[in-house]
């Protein structure tokens, strides 16, 4: 007689495979979460600087957002 190796699949594999999804849900979120934050923290401190430390390093302070967005890429 031959057996049936190949069950559906169970009330077990279907908790796992949520939770797997639940763990890459909440490092998604986590990553974008510090991304954000570091973001904020770079836009701040080159806005706590002086025009002349901005020409400094060759930007203008309307220039800060797309600067810090370069930086950020480069990581």
């Amino acid at each position: 007689m031959a057996v049936n190796t190949q069950a559906p699949a169970t009330y077990r594999d279907h908790a796992i495979a949520q939770s797997i999804a639940f763990f890459v849900w909440i490092r998604s979120t986590t990553k974008a979460a510090l991304k954000a934050l570091k973001m904020a923290r770079m836009l701040s401190a080159l806005s706590n600087m002086s025009d002349y430390q901005l020409a400094q390093i060759g930007i203008s302070r309307s220039e800060i957002p797309e600067y810090a967005e370069k930086l950020m890429a480069d990581e």
